[in-house]
């Protein structure tokens, strides 16, 4: 398989799963009879690449109908036939704007509650973004090439690239697999990370200190983001799971073991990096089944964990340490819920997280706003 056919087959399965509350709704007005699941699948398919793929519609549906009369037979072929040509000759389903065709390609708990949250005009506006399809963000690591001469190399590699919105170190492409495939890529001197994850690392080096836990370090994507921005510092990078921590840069400090329960002296680190598990709603661009897997009570549940691992990791952190603690996510139960009732256990205060801020205790990154994923960052200072 060649690379222009994983491409298609990526665009296309990504498609379906990020439009497919549409595509049911779709079905809904054609079929009045419960689907089997392949035939199903066929249609969301089939469906996906008339409506937002730029492909002849007939040859797309020829396909199909003869796909599905040599697999099921001519029955389910000419159901298919049937359904798929309503929807091309169906000029009001067809012409329903971004933002109203979203509101049926996301659960109707999330539709119903970022309405309530930010009125009708600006909810529409946040689904439509969160159902686009994504660009991709590098972050250049600076210890070994400047950004202008990746941007430079990578435009005569034929990658179009361009600057970050806020990260100095981020840029933005379209494509990610012949980036993968360069010579920049293979030695280390750009990694793919979100820029809003890369404000969270760069809200690390402002807060300092000789002695840095990044204390739910996954992969370590930013755990390597550290090391670069504050190459004299030790970094050490903790998680639960072994087989992440395994992605992390071998030559780290690496430990697994649980944050609930950290094996650290009190008092044993400058700055805490508590990038925590949420219900991950800021990044449904970039992993559109996430809006499928979550019910609302993840939410809260999510904030509960969160402000658990705060009071886990709190007596770690020195006199005057600080905590950054930041999480994927732009619901208050997750973000400013947490540092209010933390607020009501123990004595800190918030310091402006990241320089570009003026006057303000935390970043809050809301998509229909940024453009960027949904994100929170706050930085808080031990008493």
């Amino acid at each position: 398989m060649n690379e222009g056919q994983r491409s298609l087959i990526y665009q296309i399965t990504s498609g379906v799963i990020r439009w497919r509350g549409y595509l049911d709704f779709i079905l809904s007005r054609y079929a009045t009879k419960p689907i089997d699941r392949d035939i199903r699948y066929l249609l969301w398919i089939t469906l996906y690449q008339v409506a937002f793929m730029k492909k002849a519609h007939y040859h797309v549906i020829k396909e199909a109908v003869e796909y599905a009369k040599n697999e099921k037979g001519k029955f389910v072929a000419g159901f298919l036939n049937a359904v798929l040509r309503r929807f091309v000759n169906d000029a009001e389903l067809r012409d329903l704007s971004p933002g109203d065709a979203s509101r049926y390609a996301f659960p109707e708990w999330l539709v119903d509650r970022w309405t309530r949250r930010f009125g009708k005009e600006a909810a529409d506006r946040l689904l439509a973004i969160l159902n686009s399809e994504p660009d991709f963000t590098l972050r250049v690591n600076t210890l070994r090439i400047t950004v202008d001469k990746a941007m430079h190399d990578l435009a005569a590699a034929g990658i179009e690239a361009r600057a970050g919105r806020l990260s100095p170190s981020a840029l933005i492409v379209e494509r990610l697999t012949p980036v993968i495939a360069s010579t920049l890529f293979q030695e280390g001197s750009l990694r793919v990370q979100g820029e809003s994850s890369q404000l969270a690392g760069m809200a690390v080096e402002a807060a300092g200190g000789p002695v840095i836990l990044d204390a739910c370090a996954g992969s370590g994507t930013k755990t390597k983001q550290i090391g670069e921005l504050c190459p004299r510092t030790r970094i050490i990078s903790m998680d639960n799971d072994r087989k992440r921590l395994g992605l992390s840069p071998p030559t780290g400090n690496i430990v697994c073991a649980d944050a609930l329960r950290p094996p650290f002296r009190a008092g044993a680190f400058d700055t805490i990096l508590v990038d925590a598990p949420c219900s991950s709603l800021g990044i449904i661009r970039k992993h559109p089944e996430i809006k499928w897997r979550r019910e609302e009570s993840d939410i809260s549940r999510f904030g509960t964990l969160q402000l658990s691992l705060l009071r886990s990791l709190w007596d770690l952190l020195r006199e005057g340490g600080r905590i950054v603690y930041s999480v994927c996510s732009f619901e208050p139960e997750e973000t400013t819920d947490v540092i209010h009732n933390l607020a009501k256990e123990k004595k800190f205060v918030l310091e402006n997280p990241l320089p570009f801020l003026f006057n303000k205790d935390n970043f809050l990154s809301l998509p229909h706003e940024t453009a960027m994923d949904g994100f929170f960052i706050a930085r808080i200072r031990k008493l």
